[in-house]
């Protein structure tokens, strides 16, 4: 695994608090305006060396290629710093093609997914449900907390809670349910050899929509962004390993559309930043959910802000 950046080493063990409400009050405060491309006055960085347990990581997304084309970046990032990062899909992209069955797709995207998490170092699991059919429903929800449980995070990323299909948007509830479900020790997941509950409550982030955009063409922008100009070519690298889809759209558009507009859409996120290249988070921040800034502690070294709170 790949040294941690210098910045990752310089902090207390007491700053992990992924699994502890801060002061609500503190939310009140108001955030000095940051200059385009700088991180100071940012959260400290967070000395993974000093904690009983590295943080686990897990992008809880719709379908196998979302993690890697929204948070891949972030994902490298993190890992380079210590963390255990996980995958977790909703389906395995069974309409993923138009020219193989869906039983032949869905082998081959979730062969893809594993090599993706491979490369990673990381784990993959899928919740089972069908493209185009993920919804908020009772026996979806058992399965995605069951999927979240096996893997016991820490973090989760997971979709916009708005975004341009809904298989996104609901996968954002899924997680954002599961999430706050996931270390409740009376409910049942009802699944086969369950998995005990979790340890504490997940950090929770959202990752921005696709393009950046809402469904009105608006730009979302995120709570804070992080420079990932270091590892996009090994974010290239990663997202390759989906191949099915990389050479699905090459052949209907005559380019290599798939990593091209991903490395697009990440150069204008840097520009919104200061850097290169980067991808942006929100942290869900509502009550009963950890407020922690983990995600920024551990990467503060490449976290960059634009936006003032007030």
């Amino acid at each position: 695994m790949p040294d941690c950046p210098e910045d990752c080493r310089n902090a207390r063990k007491d700053l992990y608090l992924a699994t502890s409400l801060i002061d609500p009050d503190a939310e009140k405060e108001t955030r000095t305006e940051l200059a385009i491309g700088d991180n100071s006055g940012l959260e400290p960085a967070l000395d993974l060396t000093t904690v009983e347990r590295r943080p686990r990581v897990l992008a809880a997304m719709a379908h196998p290629d979302d993690a890697e084309i929204l948070v891949g970046g972030i994902l490298l990032s993190l890992r380079d710093c210590g963390c255990e990062i996980g995958i977790l899909t909703m389906t395995h992209g069974d309409c993923g093609s138009a020219t193989l069955s869906k039983e032949e797709i869905s082998r081959i995207r979730s062969a893809e997914a594993r090599a993706a998490a491979d490369y990673l170092g990381g784990w993959y699991g899928c919740a089972g449900l069908l493209d185009i059919e993920v919804m908020m429903t009772p026996e979806n929800l058992r399965r995605v907390i069951e999927s979240m449980r096996q893997f016991n995070p820490d973090i989760v990323i997971t979709h916009s809670p708005v975004d341009y299909m809904l298989d996104h948007e609901e996968t954002s509830r899924l997680a954002r349910a599961a999430t706050f479900a996931i270390a409740m020790p009376l409910y049942e997941t009802r699944q086969p050899d369950p998995a005990p509950p979790a340890r504490g409550t997940p950090a929770l982030y959202y990752a921005d929509p696709v393009e950046g955009l809402d469904p009105f063409g608006q730009r979302l922008l995120p709570d804070f962004h992080v420079d990932i100009a270091p590892v996009l070519e090994r974010k290239r690298e990663l997202l390759s390993r989906h191949a099915s889809q990389r050479e699905w759209l090459r052949a209907h558009h005559g380019v290599d559309e798939y990593l091209n507009r991903m490395v697009e859409w990440a150069q204008n996120y840097g520009r919104e930043c200061g850097a290169a290249a980067a991808e942006g988070l929100r942290q869900h921040r509502g009550h009963g959910y950890p407020r922690a800034p983990i995600l920024q502690q551990i990467l503060a070294a490449s976290v960059r802000s634009l936006v003032t709170r007030q």
